[in-house]
């Protein structure tokens, strides 16, 4: 008999098979939404914050007052030799706008900063003859075109101040896909009036399908039917409301036209704003902390019973 074959026999369990054993998952089966684990700061998304270049007109969105040069140095393109500064500098960068959403709908402010950057790329590589082309008009009147060589249209593409305006005025009416600016009757009530935040649409499809299922279970068919033909009529046709803070408030009139959901105001007006928020942040922390149970401290007598007894050790020395 070949030795590798009694090798292998060898290796053969008798009894219990070994394949019968499986060892649990302690995984959940259902994926919860964890945002403590993302460590950003309460409120991050609902501000986007708009800066523009004042020589060159290129566009940075950030979701904080303070620019990281590291993540917006990436946000501008290589459009050819000479026109992607090698760092940024203060004196040349300033807001143009801010696009303040309500609190609570950090979701959604998310969801339009993803939807701006995807715009402003489409521009940059996306460009027709037009750009070729320079019209300038001469002493006489007349309107000639001109051929830009590599280095102008490399400015030509960096100048998107004009049409991150248009792509703020199609983003905040609801343009492009999973835009989470449109949102359920339900969810709107529970943001601008219960105060609950908002989800993104991931988390939002797996809440319905599971209260599909619950109500499918407890009640049957009829249930169902009627939970399916509430999730028909909560469809998402309804947009959260956006207020955008201009520096120059002829700047929104590059955009043809804007949706009834977008309030404007001048930019003066941001810091009242921001104090006014900060202000009931702050007085509803003091009626938290006043309404939470204070800790009675109790004396610990092993720290008397320490200094007695270093006092007599002193004494005995000083004698």
């Amino acid at each position: 008999m070949n030795s590798v074959a009694v090798f292998r026999l060898s290796q053969l369990s008798i009894g219990v098979s070994r394949t019968s054993i499986r060892h649990g998952s302690t995984l959940p089966r259902r994926r919860v939404p964890q945002p403590e684990l993302t460590k950003f700061e309460p409120g991050h998304g609902e501000q986007i914050w708009v800066y523009s270049h004042l020589t060159s007109n290129q566009i940075i969105y950030s979701h904080s007052k303070q620019l990281d040069s590291n993540r917006a140095h990436k946000q501008l393109p290589f459009n050819g030799k000479k026109t992607k500064p090698a760092k940024l500098r203060r004196d040349y960068w300033e807001p143009m706008a801010l696009i303040q959403l309500p609190p609570g709908a950090g979701a959604a402010g998310q969801a339009v900063f993803q939807k701006l950057r995807e715009f402003r790329r489409l521009h940059e590589l996306c460009w027709d003859d037009s750009l070729l082309y320079e019209t300038r008009t001469n002493p006489a009147g007349e309107a000639r075109k001109r051929y830009r060589n590599r280095q102008q249209r490399g400015f030509a593409l960096n100048d998107q101040r004009a049409n991150s305006i248009a792509d703020m005025a199609a983003v905040l009416s609801g343009a492009g896909r999973g835009n989470r600016l449109f949102v359920s009757a339900r969810e709107k009530t529970e943001l601008l009036e219960q105060g609950k935040p908002l989800v993104g649409v991931k988390w939002a499809k797996l809440k319905e399908a599971s209260e599909a299922r619950f109500a499918a279970k407890s009640a049957g068919a009829t249930a169902a039917a009627a939970a399916k033909g509430g999730a028909d009529e909560n469809v998402r046709d309804e947009l959260l409301p956006a207020t955008i803070f201009w520096v120059n408030e002829t700047d929104r009139n590059f955009a043809e036209k804007w949706s009834d959901n977008v309030t404007h105001d001048l930019f003066e007006h941001v810091k009242e704003q921001l104090a006014k928020r900060e202000f009931a942040e702050v007085v509803e922390e003091s009626v938290l902390a006043a309404e939470e149970p204070r800790n009675v401290t109790v004396p610990d007598d092993t720290r008397y019973i320490i200094k007695e007894a270093t006092e007599k050790a002193d004494e005995k020395v000083k004698a």
